[in-house]
């Protein structure tokens, strides 16, 4: 049975992730609504409590630059829009992801509340994470409703272009990637916990140590077989 998707253009002006739930509702992930409710969720200690604030999960992650701040990790601020509504759904939830990168572009997708979510960690992570910012580059081109294997295939591509095919290079920065990616997920599921006990989020964090396990396995055998099967796929006639 083929679902049909209907969305009116005009309704996702800012770029960034939208979710679109079953029952009608809408959740723009923008920067400008992640700083919004941010300032109201740190304000208000009955959003997030003064002893989880002063809590050691929900300290800044031992290997962040700015670990000796005082303040909310940068990393769960794109996790902050999410908390009023996502108790709301389970992982299985059906939704319409709505990404928009571009002036004129939309990335569509039904999907999970799970799926979704992992570009939420994927931006968390890597965007708004001090440690994460060392990677923006190798994220170059990235659609993130794409599966975890088409981006590690990506962020694999990007790199190896960018270090001019060097493996030593290349294998050393995978090996690093995965290491700060373990330890900043694991930190902020642990933070996480603290504040929402809705498994979506959880589930799609760890499913971003996946993409860390992606790298630290054959890419070159890896992206072999992806481009056969492309090739296969193209001769079928």
């Amino acid at each position: 049975m083929k679902k049909e998707i209907q969305i009116n253009f005009d309704d996702f002006e800012e770029k960034g992730l939208y979710l679109i739930f079953p029952d009608g509702g809408k959740l723009g992930l923008t920067r400008v609504n992640i700083e919004q409710t941010v300032d109201v969720f740190w304000r208000d200690p009955a959003r997030i409590p003064e002893h989880v604030k002063k809590a050691a999960e929900f300290r800044k992650c031992s290997i962040c630059p700015l670990r000796e701040q005082q303040g909310m990790c940068y990393a769960i601020r794109p996790t902050m829009p999410f908390l009023d509504i996502v108790d709301k759904y389970v992982s299985c939830d059906e939704v319409t992801a709505v990404f928009k990168r571009e002036k004129d572009i939309l990335h569509v997708s039904a999907t999970t509340m799970q799926k979704a979510l992992e570009f939420v960690s994927i931006l968390s992570l890597v965007y708004f994470c001090e440690t994460g910012k060392i990677y923006w580059k190798y994220f170059y081109g990235i659609n993130p409703l794409m599966d975890l294997h088409e981006i590690a295939s990506r962020f694999y591509l990007n790199l190896f272009f960018l270090h001019k095919g060097e493996k030593d290079k290349v294998d050393g920065i995978i090996s690093k990637f995965k290491d700060d990616i373990t330890v900043t997920s694991q930190n902020q599921s642990a933070r996480l916990n603290m504040v929402c006990k809705n498994d979506a989020f959880l589930n799609a964090f760890t499913n971003t140590q996946i993409t860390g396990l992606f790298l630290s396995m054959d890419m070159e055998d890896v992206l072999k077989k992806s481009f056969d099967k492309f090739e296969q796929a193209r001769t079928v006639k």
